[in-house]
């Protein structure tokens, strides 16, 4: 181990000193500009067609930018071209595309690159709040399909929530209850494995299945709601 010397000469201390603290600046500059640039959307989930603000930082300054979408260039109507701030950063907003008919929710990867980084942020675009089961037909006594939910996202942005399916009969009664799972996902979606269709005799007449994240039916929820009407035929012994 080298030997620490050490002087009570006041040039050679402040020679010391002045060495560190320029090291210690030089080191911090170093970590600055090591810093990785980021991407971020003012949401992760949004209906197609909404506005979606997107925010860079850590880009060069000044450095002309290219904006992608699933790496296809986006380009603005007015022909200008999209460029950082001298602080390195940058804030546009555009909307969202809208999603391929029959697609009810579709992942998309936003990047922005300066030449030397490339950040990029993920969100999804969802249609309303909805439900469907496939397959929608067949022997209600033996029926089995999986239950689909989409846009159940919580006001908060809370997207792992239960979801409870309510058998409303005819009548407009509730019949039975029952857990589908929990959902996931940006926008809180979920589906199922095959399961009954109704796990009961179901009378003739228009049922609705209503599915929804209280345990227990209720007429008015302030919740993600969807509704299934399903038409069950009288089907002889």
């Amino acid at each position: 181990m080298m030997p620490c010397v050490w002087s009570r000469h006041p040039s050679f201390r402040r020679a010391a000193i002045g060495a560190a603290l320029a090291c210690a600046l030089t080191c911090a500059s170093a970590s600055a500009a090591a810093a990785p640039a980021t991407l971020t959307t003012d949401a992760r989930c949004y209906l197609q067609g909404a506005p979606l603000r997107m925010t860079a930082n850590g880009l060069t300054p000044d450095a002309p930018l290219t904006v992608s979408l699933d790496r296809q260039t986006l380009s603005y109507g007015d022909g200008s071209k999209p460029v950082a701030d001298a602080a390195g950063s940058f804030v546009s907003s555009f909307a969202t595309p809208a999603l391929a008919p029959g697609a009810v929710q579709q992942r998309h990867v936003l990047a922005v690159g300066d030449g030397r980084q490339r950040p990029k942020a993920r969100f999804t675009v969802t249609r309303p709040t909805g439900a469907d089961l496939q397959p929608s037909s067949g022997n209600p006594r033996t029926l089995r399909a999986r239950f689909k939910v989409w846009d159940f996202a919580l006001v908060d942005g809370a997207s792992r929530v239960p979801v409870w399916l309510h058998w409303v009969s005819p009548a407009g009664r509730v019949r039975q209850s029952a857990a589908l799972g929990t959902t996931g996902g940006d926008c809180g979606t979920l589906t199922t494995a095959p399961r009954r269709v109704f796990p009961f005799d179901a009378e003739a007449g228009r049922w609705v299945l209503v599915l929804d994240t209280q345990r227990r039916y209720r007429v008015q929820t302030s919740g993600p709601r969807a509704k299934i009407p399903v038409h069950v035929r009288s089907i002889p012994l």
